[in-house]
């Protein structure tokens, strides 16, 4: 780290928010074109458009005057228009909701996950009506959304999905690169994006009929290659097929956005060497949340994201911004949410409370620098800054909690243990001031310590469990002897799987499920099931994405071994590894479902993205399922408990 008087810093130490990569390829390419002749339209961007069309596996990529202009021609060729609906997430810049409102259509604002800051799909699908004619989702600062959710509810209502890709080139979702998932996808090449032609945009597709729309909307409404009219190819003949839009981009942009692209692994490379310096320098910062990471995803690191914990700091954010500029850092907030725009307010009627998640992050959320001609100095510099502001401003007594683990790739990320306040049954979320720790980390107790439920809640919690237990076995008897009789036809082997689990109290209990896999598969390697695992037979796939296999789990309630709510069962060896933590959480029963249950409902889908599925799961999923159990059982309530059953059986259906 730099030691350096503030003073000095001042004087030395001038770190723009953001400064351009251009190098003498990139004008020498603009200076020919100018050079050429050819100005507007033409054919280097034919040459850009069918680069970026390579780039990411689209069939189709269009040039456009900016990305804006490519979403404004995605609606129009998705039919959106007057009284529709299009689904929003708040938390983007002010085009997304423009757009839309440029169609006749309303935006209807989504909340945000308060990890990724992405769009959150439960919060969508919640406001779909018969109204909504498509989803928008955005990749927020260059982390990919999670686009499984998105497009499974895009399918139930048949809604076109946009994908606002502004901040995410080169970003991929799985396998697949970012500009090949949904119905049309926009990217931004504006001076500050991951590459630039100064402004710009480029709308990528698959689909032939939106293509074609777009490629004559975007120049007039002019029939297709109107550009060609200027050219020895061309005619002077024309004809305007829709009122369309001066939404062209030029050859002089595109001959600079050619040598962008080319360069466009070599900027990814350095933007992801300064996050993960910011990720080191910053991990001992209990006050600073630095960006979650999805597993199964590539960031772009378009933006650095942190969060400040303002419980932690007798400053605001507003005022820590102040002191890092005049420490001569150039930083930026993304975004004040639409919902709290006078616009959006004093036009659709929303309120600041309408999404919770992303009105908490915009009061702790600060962009810091992050573009490839950014020093390891001027990032130890920011870091340093960031320190001593800390330092400088920390609460006295305020307790120093870590938040971060290691995933197995040399990456450190947040492992939050919070929950949305508003609605704590139903979204798992850090809490303002509330994080979780990782093993081997320093542990100090969380803001809200996992404790026994009071008597009262106890003995009814039991009582429901007794009941509605009962009532289960006797109602599903049926289910329970199909499922038996198509077990034993399909496989060799019993009908029900055996396991040894720690109860409560750390004693362990057999948790009794359907058997799903192939007989003595438990000795055949890992603990956990990760994505295709050969050891599950036919029909275990079916019951395991029905859940079905867990119903005998009733019987487990019933004996008093489990409850309908409680965190999950472990085995011992997992149990063993963060024993201190199972401690305090099995001060209850193990739970059929809980908040983590919840959140990992496709839990074997996102172990089958890892190398080493095990790992993941023992140095990533678990301490985070751990954090939002520890979260449940400090709120332990008959009441918390019908909102996660109801919210259970509502995953089952939709």
């Amino acid at each position: 780290m730099l030691k350096t008087s503030t003073a000095v810093a001042l004087r030395q130490h001038e770190i723009p928010f953001f400064a351009p990569s251009i190098g003498e390829a990139e004008i020498e390419a603009v200076v020919e074109t100018l050079r050429s002749g050819w100005l507007t339209t033409g054919p280097k961007v034919r040459q850009f458009e069918e680069a970026f069309g390579r780039r990411v596996g689209a069939r189709h990529a269009l040039a456009t005057s900016s990305a804006t202009a490519a979403l404004h021609l995605a609606l129009e060729a998705a039919g959106v228009g007057p009284g529709d609906e299009v689904l929003v997430p708040t938390l983007t810049f002010a085009s997304t909701g423009e757009v839309v409102v440029h169609r006749g259509a309303k935006p209807v604002l989504v909340d945000c996950n308060p990890q990724t800051l992405n769009m959150d799909p439960d919060d969508a699908r919640r406001k779909v009506t018969r109204r909504t004619k498509a989803v928008m989702p955005v990749h927020y600062g260059g982390q990919p959304c999670d686009m499984d959710p998105v497009l499974d509810l895009a399918r139930r209502h048949g809604l076109k999905v946009i994908e606002d890709a502004a901040h995410a080139l080169p970003a991929r979702y799985g396998d697949q690169h970012i500009g090949t998932i949904g119905d049309v996808t926009c990217f931004s090449f504006y001076a500050n994006k991951t590459i630039t032609t100064g402004e710009g945009g480029m709308l990528t597709t698959n689909d032939d009929q939106i293509a074609e729309r777009v490629r004559i909307m975007r120049l007039h409404g002019i029939s297709k290659d109107a550009w060609k009219r200027f050219s020895a190819e061309g005619s002077w003949y024309y004809e305007i097929h829709g009122a369309g839009y001066k939404y062209n981009m030029t050859d002089m942009q595109a001959a600079l956005g050619i040598h962008q692209l080319a360069r466009c692994d070599e900027f990814w490379a350095a933007r992801q060497r300064i996050a993960e310096r910011y990720d080191a320098g910053l991990a001992d910062l209990a006050e600073v949340v630095t960006p979650w990471t999805e597993l199964n995803v590539q960031h772009a690191w378009h933006l650095y994201v942190i969060q400040l914990q303002l419980d932690r700091l007798r400053i605001d954010r507003n005022r820590f911004i102040e002191l890092l500029n005049q420490a001569g850092i150039g930083v930026s907030v993304h975004y004040l949410p639409l919902h709290m725009h006078p616009y959006y307010r004093d036009t659709f009627g929303y309120r600041p409370q309408d999404s919770p998640n992303a009105r908490d992050a915009y009061y702790r959320i600060i962009s810091l620098p992050i573009y490839p001609k950014l020093a390891d100095e001027q990032v130890d510099f920011v870091v340093e800054t960031l320190a001593r502001i800390v330092a400088e401003n920390r609460k006295v007594n305020s307790i120093a909690v870590c938040r971060t683990g290691g995933d197995g790739d040399g990456r450190r990320k947040p492992v939050p243990n919070g929950l949305d306040r508003n609605d704590p049954g139903l979204a798992a979320a850090p809490a303002a001031g509330e994080v979780g720790c990782a093993r081997g980390a320093e542990v100090a107790e969380p803001a809200a310590s996992p404790r026994m439920p009071g008597l009262p809640v106890r003995a009814t919690k039991r009582t429901f469990d007794i009941m509605m237990s009962a009532a289960g076995l006797l109602v599903l008897s049926p289910l329970f002897a199909a499922v038996a009789v198509l077990i034993k036809l399909t496989s060799r082997g019993p009908v029900f799987f055996l396991q040894e689990r720690v109860g409560r109290g750390m004693r362990p209990f057999r948790i009794i499920k359907f058997r799903t896999m192939i007989q003595g598969a438990h000795k055949m390697g890992r603990l956990v099931t990760a994505g295709k695992d050969p050891r599950i037979t036919p029909l275990g796939y079916f019951l395991r994405r029905m859940k079905i296999d867990e119903l005998p789990q009733l019987i487990n309630v019933l004996k008093g071994d489990m409850s309908f709510v409680g965190p999950r069962p472990e085995v011992a060896k997992f149990v063993e590894l963060y024993r201190e933590d199972f401690a305090q959480l099995l001060v209850v029963r193990p739970g059929i479902t809980d908040l983590a249950s919840l959140k990992y409902r496709h839990e074997a889908d996102i172990l089958g993205r890892s190398a080493d599925p095990e790992r993941t799961y023992v140095e990533r999923v678990l301490p985070e399922k751990i954090a939002l159990s520890k979260q449940y059982v400090a709120r332990a309530s008959l009441w918390l408990d019908l909102k996660l059953i109801l919210a259970t059986l509502l995953r089952l259906v939709y």
